[in-house]
Formats: structure tokens, sequence, C-alpha cells
């Protein structure tokens, strides 16, 4: 999801996921300014596997400040330190 949001993801990718401010009925809210995606809605729970769900339902669970890295570097070094306070806190 970090390559995608930095535009560096093959297109494949980027197409299967969308980004809130670019959905036309959300233009007004507060998520349109922000960089979270919207998860496509699933009827069965199996669908919850696939990447369209999944990858955005992870990447919205991260902090802010995390998604507007652009060094993927720099991501992959904080995204260790804030899951492993999630996992021992």
């Amino acid at each position: 999801m970090h390559l995608i949001h930095i535009h560096k993801a093959p297109s494949y990718l980027a197409d299967s996921v969308t980004l809130t401010a670019s959905v036309s009925s959300c233009g007004r809210l507060w998520s349109a300014s922000s960089s979270r995606y919207e998860q496509t809605r699933m009827r069965l729970k199996y669908g919850q596997r696939c990447f369209s769900y999944a990858a955005p339902a992870a990447w919205n669970t991260l902090p802010p400040s995390l998604q507007q890295l652009t060094n993927t570097d720099s991501f992959k070094r904080q995204l260790k330190t804030v899951l492993f306070e999630r996992a021992f806190s």
C-alpha cells in the first residue's frame, strides 16, 4: 500500500484500490483530505481476504504520520516500530 500511495506500484495493484478523496460522494467529508483508502464491500467473510479489501483495511489503521512518509526505507523502519509497539503493549 505504501508503494501504491507514493505512485510506484504496478498499475494492476493501484487500480484495485480507491483513494477516499477520489470518491465523488465523499468530497466534503474530513476523510477526503486524508490519505485513507476505500474498502470494497464484501458480502462474504471469505472475500475479506482479497487485496482490494485487506490492503486498505490495514493501511487505514496506520497512524497518519506513517502514511505521509514518502521514503520507503523510513516507512519500513517506522512501520516495524509501530507493529512492535502494538504487539507488546
